[in-house]
């Protein structure tokens, strides 16, 4: 793309950022703002990072102003305001007489409609949605967002502009948060009602979340980005979809912003900091040792990856009973039979034996419900026990203490460090990357963007290890719409319906395998 005139409204964090990806990519750039100070700072910004890359003459095509007309000249400007309805279309009514058509005219906004700001122009065909994430100029997915009146030209120009940037476009519709901030929400929402709900804490609950693959857990990101920002992320979501249960905020996190609690740049958060350093020992890693015997395995699907877990650990797994086990595992879901299979090993076993049982699509109590030995059966999450460095736990109301301590020993002899968890449908991890993939259909259903574009969008925009569809097929949809239905049987809420697009993938899937 030929060098552009870019014009930027807005010196703040991401205005400014904004700004010195557009000169990396040798961009004339006219920055604008009513703060001299941010000014001031978003030059220094400019000069300090383009020295860096030894780019320092291209300061020469940075011009800042506290005038907003110096945009006149700009071919595409992009507004990088407050997250405020009202004053973006304040906003964007001037910008319409300073910058007339051919002009384009973009919005930074991350989760406001690209509608209602474009209805302020004379022209709302050249008016789109130009998301960047940030730090803008090193993350690299940027989002498009196609207002009810864009036109494709609009939509073409911006992509071209992006690319040249060296980001990675991705179209989506003019739906509340588009992609990104609207299929992360579950990451914050499931794991502030698991906080709430006292099924564990927010350290064990970001190990997991992290041992999953996931850069960050959600209560160090909510931190890290500012609890108030993203409780401001959830209530505009919320709002704008007429109270989608789906986004509904938590208490707890407006009771923080309420306290002044908001993370990093107030010294605490869920954590405390340091001069932006967080506080705290990390766990340590469990001890292992080579053991010996044999597990007593049933043949279910629910947890794909154990039976390479107990060779690496030394042990030998068997489906059928023989010698006294060490102890036995029941990897079957609700649809397999679990309980009939808990009871025959109950029936069948030593008292001493542990019985580990998946519980993702089915509750511990209910697992337990006519045993003998309730004292002797454990949950565990199936589905991801193969995944990082930890692995959860669940015990009833009268787990044994050796029957704990057993099973403490057999985890970690797989280099895991189990975490004990209350008993809650769906546990932890399950439940937040099943709402994620549940929300990532939605918006692939409503025509927000293909499936392919939101896995892109939110492995490049939050750096999630496996774009939340992808994640579905590993899983198996099927199982994916299991987990959301035990969690609507348990809880009978809207909030965990799951998305059509999603209920028709898993038939399809079980249909190909009958």
């Amino acid at each position: 793309m030929k060098k552009t005139r870019i014009g930027v409204l807005g010196a703040g964090a991401m205005g400014s950022g904004i700004a010195l990806a557009a000169l990396y990519a040798d961009h004339e750039v006219t920055l604008t703002d009513s703060s001299p100070e941010a000014l001031d700072r978003a030059r220094e910004y400019a000069v300090e990072h383009l020295s860096r890359k030894d780019l320092s003459e291209r300061i020469q095509q940075l011009n800042i102003s506290q005038d907003i007309g110096a945009l006149s000249g700009s071919e595409v400007v992009i507004e990088a305001a407050f997250e405020k309805l009202e004053l973006k279309q304040e906003l964007f009514a001037q910008l319409d007489r300073i910058s007339p058509a051919p002009a384009i005219l973009a919005t930074n906004t991350s989760t406001l409609s690209v509608t209602a700001i474009a209805a302020m122009t004379s022209s709302p065909e050249r008016v789109a949605g130009m998301h960047f994430f940030n730090p803008a100029p090193v993350m690299r997915l940027v989002e498009i967002a196609k207002g009810a009146s864009t036109s494709q030209d609009t939509v073409e120009t911006l992509v071209q502009l992006a690319e040249s940037m060296g980001k990675t476009p991705v179209v989506t519709g003019d739906s509340p948060g588009f992609i990104v901030n609207r299929v992360a929400r579950p990451f914050y929402g499931e794991a502030l009602r698991l906080l709430g709900e006292r099924v564990a804490g927010y350290e064990e609950i970001d190990l997991l979340i992290e041992a999953a693959g996931f850069p960050m857990g959600p209560f160090e990101l909510m931190d890290l980005i500012g609890l108030d920002v993203n409780l401001a992320a959830a209530t505009t979501m919320y709002e704008s979809t007429y109270g989608e249960p789906r986004y509904r905020p938590h208490w707890l996190q407006r009771q923080m912003v309420e306290s002044g609690t908001l993370g990093r740049k107030s010294g605490a958060g869920f954590y405390e900091y340091d001069g932006g350093e967080k506080r705290g020992t990390p766990p340590k890693a469990p001890e292992t040792s080579q053991e010996s015997g044999y597990v007593l395995v049933s043949d279910g699907s629910w947890a794909p990856e154990l039976g390479k877990l107990l060779g690496q650990a030394g042990y030998t797994m068997s489906e059928t009973h023989g010698d006294l086990p060490l102890a036995a595992v029941v990897v079957n879901g609700r649809e397999e039979g679990v309980r009939d299979v808990v009871r025959r090993y109950d029936r069948g076993l030593a008292p001493n034996i542990p019985i580990l049982c998946q519980t993702v699509d089915v509750d511990l109590s209910e697992v337990g419900q006519g045993t003998y030995h309730p004292e002797r059966i454990v949950g565990f999450d199936g589905l991801f026990l193969a995944a990082g460095n930890a692995a959860t736990l669940v015990q009833g109301p009268d787990l044994a203490d050796e029957i704990r301590l057993t099973t403490t020993d057999l985890i970690s002899s797989f280099g895991k460090q189990p975490v004990w968890v209350e008993e809650s449908p769906g546990m932890v991890t399950p439940r937040i990357v099943c709402c994620l993939a549940n929300e990532a259909a939605f918006a692939v259903g409503e025509g927000v963007a293909g499936p392919t574009e939101v896995d892109i969008a939110m492995e490049l925009g939050v750096n999630y290890p496996t774009g939340p569809l992808a994640w579905a097929e590993q899983l198996g949809y099927e199982r994916v719409a299991a987990v959301l239905d035990h969690m609507a049987r348990v809880y009978g809420e809207e909030r965990y319906r799951v998305a059509p697009w999603l209920r028709k993938m898993a038939r399809q899937k079980e249909s190909r395998a009958v």
